[in-house]
């Protein structure tokens, strides 16, 4: 009896490529967005911030949990704004090692939300038990002393109660943006705005086309413009004040290889000059819009924000999408635009007990709400 072997044997995997596509369908799902082949081209993107893993179980030799999960050194100045964050960036520079701690977080940093695959003749909470038994010694080995579930949304109410059994605070993340589209055509979508957005949004479009001739092309392959679409990414990234990862080049050259039939460019240019683009996955009925970029000379004066937001509606609407969503951060120019908040939360513990009873404490000081006029507007309402 004490030579049994355990019901699960529990393993952590670096590479994605230790676990095949099939699987990987079979405990996430057929119609998961952000699936195999997303996690693929991360993990080949080689992204410095990170550190990518699989934490992954099996019975009798089969594979029955897959929990991705990353380690980064990670900075409060990705989600405090304002005076505070250049306050952490100058301590930062001064106490590098100290004030950007080592965390595991389980999920993929730039996913639109966690995603956990195990089988579901399963239970869940006897597998989370040999996970965290893992990941615990894995963090012990490398001296981190804080696991986070990151982002789980509403769908996660069974795996949130089991996580606060287990001692795991709760804290808000940024929320994500979605659009429900319910109309047949862009103007119908427009007419259900605001009247003072309505009448915005028509000034900007008739504006940016007395001024140039803009053309918007969807494609899959963007051999030799790479380095245009590079460049103008990180016209947005360094514009931005929230910074969690830099992608890199071989991210965008190599992600409509691994996801084909999802991955798409949406290509804006004024003559042969590409001045935005806009990189979406779309399957099933809903758009993902993940990154974008802007010419910084031209973005303004031909209000290419939403000449480009307009274009992807209308190709959304034309291609049966019923679903637009946009992503975390400048929510005032996306909520007058028709989208709703969709609420993401982060479930974190410290190893030492001790120091774990001030999780709850901090958690509350650095909610997004506390640095965001627009959330802070809206909880109060």
């Amino acid at each position: 009896m004490l030579n049994e072997k355990p019901i699960f044997d529990f393993f952590a995997t670096q590479t994605i490529n230790d676990i095949s596509e099939k699987d990987w369908v079979r405990l996430f799902g057929k119609d998961m967005l952000e699936g195999w082949g997303y996690h693929k081209n991360f993990e080949e993107a080689k992204i410095k911030e990170f550190r990518l893993g699989f934490l992954c179980g099996r019975r009798n030799e089969e594979l029955v949990a897959v929990f991705p999960f990353f380690t980064t050194g990670f900075s409060f100045a990705t989600i405090i704004q304002g005076p505070v964050q250049k306050i952490i960036l100058k301590l930062e520079r001064i106490f590098p090692h100290q004030m950007r701690p080592k965390l595991l977080f389980v999920g993929l940093p730039t996913a639109e939300e966690l995603y956990l695959g195990y089988s579901k003749e399963e239970d869940l909470g006897v597998i989370l038990d040999g996970v965290l038994k893992k990941f615990y010694d894995l963090m012990k080995k490398e001296r981190i002393g804080t696991i986070l579930f990151y982002n789980l949304s509403r769908k996660h109410k069974a795996l949130a109660e089991l996580l606060k059994r287990k001692g795991f605070a709760c804290m808000e993340n940024f929320p994500n943006t979605k659009i429900e589209i319910r109309e047949s055509s862009l103007e119908e979508y427009i007419k259900r705005l605001s009247r003072n957005t309505r009448k915005d949004l028509r000034r900007r479009l008739k504006k940016s086309l007395n001024l140039a001739t803009l053309k918007t092309e969807v494609i899959t392959d963007i051999t030799g413009i790479e380095g245009d679409i590079y460049k103008l990414y990180l016209n947005n990234f360094n514009d931005s004040d929230l910074h969690f990862e830099t992608l890199t080049p071989e991210f965008f050259r190599n992600i409509c290889h691994n996801m084909p039939g999802v991955a798409r460019f949406f290509i804006t240019r004024e003559r042969d000059k590409i001045v935005a683009f806009n990189f979406c996955l779309a399957k099933n009925d809903t758009c993902i819009d993940k990154f974008i970029g802007f010419d910084n000379e031209l973005s303004h004066k031909y209000h290419l924000y939403h000449v480009t937001f307009c274009h992807n509606i209308d190709w959304c609407i034309k291609n049966g999408f019923r679903f637009y969503q946009m992503g975390i951060t400048d929510y005032h120019p996306k909520l007058r635009l028709g989208a709703k908040l969709i609420p993401l939360y982060i479930y974190l513990r410290r190893i030492n007990p001790f120091t774990n009873i001030l999780v709850k404490f901090i958690t509350g000081l650095i909610q997004p709400k506390n640095f965001d006029p627009t959330l802070r507007r809206l909880t109060e309402e």
